[in-house]
């Protein structure tokens, strides 16, 4: 997960530049799902709503109950090779997500063998899911972006496989 949170404050739109080229966030206004929801303002679907907004006040972030093994999941319906996963943090609980897991795969079950933990290189998968194992976590995420890898082969880029909108 630290290979990506430092990104975060850096990037204003909902694409992100990468080898001078604009991918677009294949989260955005997916369905989106989680272990519990704690209040009215917490919903799944606020951390694929498109607004970077980091205050949970503001309404665009996701919150869970206080719980053991918090999760939150994201649909993408097909499957990807996803090259980056960004993660805007709530502002007042930059600690929060101290253990947090990403994980990428074709299953919903974090702990099938088809479903990868995301090491910070290419994964292809369906479903992204942050994880943050430990007792009487809550799990608060204020934005999820995804983004497919590409390959560059001469002086073209491909999309690995994928029909993947730009």
């Amino acid at each position: 997960l630290n290979c990506f949170l430092h990104l975060l404050v850096i990037y204003v739109f909902t694409f992100f530049f990468h080898s001078g080229q604009l991918l677009y966030n294949l989260a955005l206004k997916k369905t989106a799902v989680q272990s519990s929801t704690s209040g009215p303002l917490g919903t799944a679907g606020r951390a694929v709503d498109g607004n970077r907004d980091a205050s949970y006040q503001r309404g665009s972030c996701t919150l869970t109950n206080g719980q053991s093994n918090p999760w939150w999941r994201v649909d993408l319906v097909n499957v990807y090779t996803i090259g980056a996963v960004m993660i805007t943090n709530r502002d007042e609980m930059e600690n929060r997500l101290d253990g947090a897991e990403i994980w990428i795969g074709n299953s919903t079950t974090i702990s099938d063998s088809k479903t990868f933990y995301f090491p910070c290189n290419s994964v292809k998968g369906r479903y992204v899911t942050v994880f943050l194992p430990g007792s009487a976590k809550a799990l608060n995420l204020c934005e999820v972006e995804v983004y497919y890898a590409e390959i560059r082969i001469g002086n073209s880029l491909e999309n690995n496989g994928n029909n993947n909108p730009r």
